[in-house]
Formats: structure tokens, C-alpha cells, sequence
């Protein structure tokens, strides 16, 4: 991001307080469900983030604004009663994906922001009380899709439904965009061998600056760590559980002595420098140093080299599949085989994908480009033009919406009497 966009995005983070009605100033209940409050504050803020991704000047939209205000405090109420439910149902979350999850977020918002007191003055709360409401909404979203999950896949589709859907809809339904067919492979950005050393080197020096005297461990964490969520308390993580951290953070810290400092430990964070203040049986106090490691243009040229030299081998008649399973990181490669699908051209979720895919003819393999995940190269297998949807041809896809449907349904019933089972009171 620009130093011109950051600090046109700092500028509409700091004018939420002026942009919202006055008689919403004043902070109160908006609604209680089951024995928690919610604020006015708390969805005025959830609000404002929704009409911020959608791009909605609230000061010229004030109706608009005023109905995602209850699309906010619906969704809030919605992630309360599910955390009521899960509790009934003794639904359990993997704290570390949690933890995991809520560390990229913070680290996305302070980018975003451009600080970390821009952003504290963008939710008007400390550092300390953001990452509990964003641990508390992350934590309600896994929540909702293990409880969907758990749900929907006990609802099953049959032919005769499906049928029905098609000609309940037949008149109303779009016709199937233009799509395209595609692989991939893909490279993460990753630091050289040179800027590994580099990071390190830095964090070796601030351990002997610790243990020599020279510095604090807590005011060198003020200075030098990088992990938005706990610098400003001097590295404090506070007492945790066993299965918070990630697992080569977790392993070093239960294997220090109270007071001992490690050695640089690597995350998918970056490096970190550990001291362990306490432990109390499967609980541990900890501060850290958190160092990421930068990439620069010379490490991104490492990989478009790497993936060059992959694409030749390729038009060489290598097999795409093989060669994704050897090489690309994409979590699921081991089961696509480097197939991602087919997708609508003009609405992907990697809009790169697309700008690519419209310079190539079936069968051509892309030069290495970069998207928010990394480096690829794309092979496009087919493009399909846009074309109405019949039973005969397209029975999956129809499959696929009367399943949504049916789903969706489901849900809304659900919810509906969920809301009769707990306590809930709508104040706004």
C-alpha cells in the first residue's frame, strides 16, 4: 500500500466519530442476549467496517447506513446466541487456529491503518481491547461454520428436489457467466538465504543487549518487536494455556526455566525471542520479540526464476500435475493436482487470475505473476462462454443452487428457533 493510500484510509479511520448521527454518540444497550450485552458502540463499529468494505460514504448514505447498522447488530446477536448454542452442545474450537487467525488479522489492520494508534483510534479502544473483540468474533465465526458444517452436511438433495428447483426457477435464473477452466502453481514470497541471516543477525544482537544488561527485555520489546497485539506491554502475552501458541513457539517456551530466554525461534510469523516469567502445570507466562522476516525484489526474483524455470519444463511437455504436486504450496495440491476449477472470468476472488487468463488460449501456461498469496503460473484448460442453464447440461450446477437453497432454509429456521430458546431483547 501506498504512503498516499494509508493515509487516506488513516483519514477515513479517524473520521468515524464525526460521521456517525449525534444521538448515536452517546453509548447503551443495544440489545442483551442471554446475560451479555451489546453496545451501541460495538455495532456502530461493526457497522462502519461493513460499510467500509463496501465501499458506502455514510455521510451521504444515511438510510443505507442506517440498515447495515441492523445488519450489524443482527449478525452480533446471531454470533452470541451460536456461542450460547455451542456451549449447549459442547462444541469445541481449536484455540490455536483461533490464535493463529487473530495474529494475521491484527498484523492486516495495523498495515491497513498505518499504525497502531491510528488504529486505536479507529475502534477508540487500546490494543489490549481489540484483540479481545476481534478474538471474540473470529472465535463465533469458527464457531458458526463448525456448527453449519456439523448441520448441513446431514441435509442431502434428491433428484426429484432438484427437478423442482429447476422449474420453480427456471424464469429467474441467470445465465451461466463466462468461465474459465484453470491450474496453477504457486510460489510463495519468501526471504533468501541472505535475509534470513540478516533478520537473525538482529534479533542475536538484541538477546546479547538483554542478557548482557544493556536493555530491558521489556523496553526492547517496546522498541524493537513487531507484533502489533503486544509491543506496547513489553512482549507480555500473558498466562495461556497449552495449545495457544503455535507449535514451534509452544515447544520452545514450555522448555525454558522461568527468567531463561531462548535462542531466535522461527514461525510463520518471523522470529521471535522468548522469556519465560512463569509456568503453573499446562499454563505459561510469556513476553516476546517478534522480528518478520522482509522480503526484498532480489528474493522475489529467486521465485519468478524458480517458476520460469518450472513453465519451461513444462512447454517441454513436463505434466502439470506432477510437477504442482512437487513444487506449488497451495494447501490442496496434494488433492487437485494443481486443478483449482472452473470459476466466472469477471468474478474471481484473485482478480489476477483473471487479467491472466484473458491473454491466454486453451492450453497455454502463464509467465510467473504475483497475487496476494504469492507467486504463480497459470495454465488455462478451457474457457466457457456464457450460456442459459438446462437440466440436461447443467443438472450439477442446479444440483449445487437447490442444495443452497434447501441449506439456506434450514439455517433461517434454525436460527428462528434459537432465538426462542435464549433471551434476546432488541433495544436499537
Amino acid at each position: 500500500m501506498s504512503k498516499f493510500s494509508k493515509f487516506l484510509l488513516s483519514a477515513a479511520l479517524l473520521t468515524l466519530a464525526t460521521l456517525l448521527p449525534a444521538q448515536q454518540m452517546i453509548d447503551g444497550i443495544a440489545a442483551i442476549v442471554g446475560e451479555d450485552i451489546i453496545l451501541y458502540s460495538e455495532m456502530n463499529q461493526y457497522a462502519f467496517e461493513i460499510a467500509q468494505q463496501n465501499g458506502l460514504d455514510i455521510l451521504k448514505n444515511e438510510r443505507a447506513f442506517a440498515e447495515i447498522q441492523k445488519q450489524a447488530l443482527r449478525s452480533i446477536i446471531d454470533s452470541k446466541i451460536l456461542l450460547l448454542q455451542a456451549e449447549a452442545d459442547s462444541i469445541e474450537i481449536n484455540e490455536r487456529n483461533v490464535q493463529a487467525t487473530l495474529e494475521q488479522q491484527i498484523l492486516q489492520y495495523v498495515q491497513m491503518a498505518g499504525s497502531e494508534e491510528t488504529l486505536e483510534m479507529y475502534f477508540d479502544m487500546p490494543m489490549k481491547k481489540i484483540r479481545e473483540l476481534l478474538y471474540e468474533r473470529i472465535k463465533s465465526s469458527m464457531i458458526s461454520q463448525q456448527l453449519q458444517s456439523e448441520k448441513f452436511a446431514k441435509i442431502k438433495i434428491s433428484r426429484p428436489e432438484v427437478v423442482d428447483f429447476f422449474e420453480s426457477h427456471r424464469d429467474s435464473l441467470p445465465d451461466l457467466p463466462e468461465r474459465i477452466d484453470v491450474d496453477h502453481i504457486l510460489i510463495t514470497e519468501k526471504p533468501s538465504p541472505e535475509s534470513r541471516k540478516k533478520t537473525l543477525d538482529v534479533l542475536f544482537q538484541i538477546r546479547d543487549d538483554i542478557v548482557s544488561g544493556k536493555i530491558a527485555f521489556e523496553d526492547a520489546a517496546r522498541e524493537y518487536s513487531q507484533d502489533p497485539g503486544s509491543a506496547e506491554e513489553g512482549g507480555d502475552l500473558g498466562f495461556v494455556s497449552k495449545g495457544t501458541f503455535v507449535p514451534e513457539f509452544e515447544k520452545t517456551a514450555f522448555g525454558l526455566s522461568a527468567g531463561e530466554i531462548s535462542e531466535p525461534v522461527e514461525t510463520q510469523f518471523g522470529f521471535h525471542l522468548i522469556q519465560l516469567l512463569e509456568k503453573r502445570g499446562e499454563l505459561i507466562h510469556t513476553r516476546h520479540i517478534l522480528i518478520p522476516i522482509t522480503t526484498s525484489e532480489a528474493d522475489n526474483q529467486y521465485v519468478i526464476n524458480m517458476l520460469s524455470t518450472i513453465r519451461d519444463s513444462l512447454l517441454s511437455g513436463g505434466d502439470f500435475t506432477v510437477f504442482a504436486r512437487k513444487y506449488s504450496e497451495d494447501p490442496d495440491v496434494s488433492a487437485n493436482g494443481g486443478h483449482l476449477g472452473v470459476f466466472a472470468l469477471d468474478n474471481l476472488q484473485i482478480p489476477e487470475f483473471g487479467d491472466v487468463a484473458k491473454t491466454l488460449m486453451p492450453g497455454e501456461i502463464s509467465e510467473p505473476f504475483l497475487s496476494p498469496y504469492g507467486f504463480h503460473i497459470l495454465k488455462l484448460n478451457k474457457y466457457l462462454p456464457s450460456e442459459k442453464i438446462t437440466l440436461k447440461s447443467h443438472y450439477p450446477t442446479l444440483e449445487n443452487m437447490a442444495l443452497n437453497q434447501k441449506q439456506s432454509a434450514f439455517w433461517d429456521s434454525w436460527m428462528d428457533k434459537l432465538y426462542g430458546t435464549y433471551y434476546v431483547e432488541i433495544k436499537f
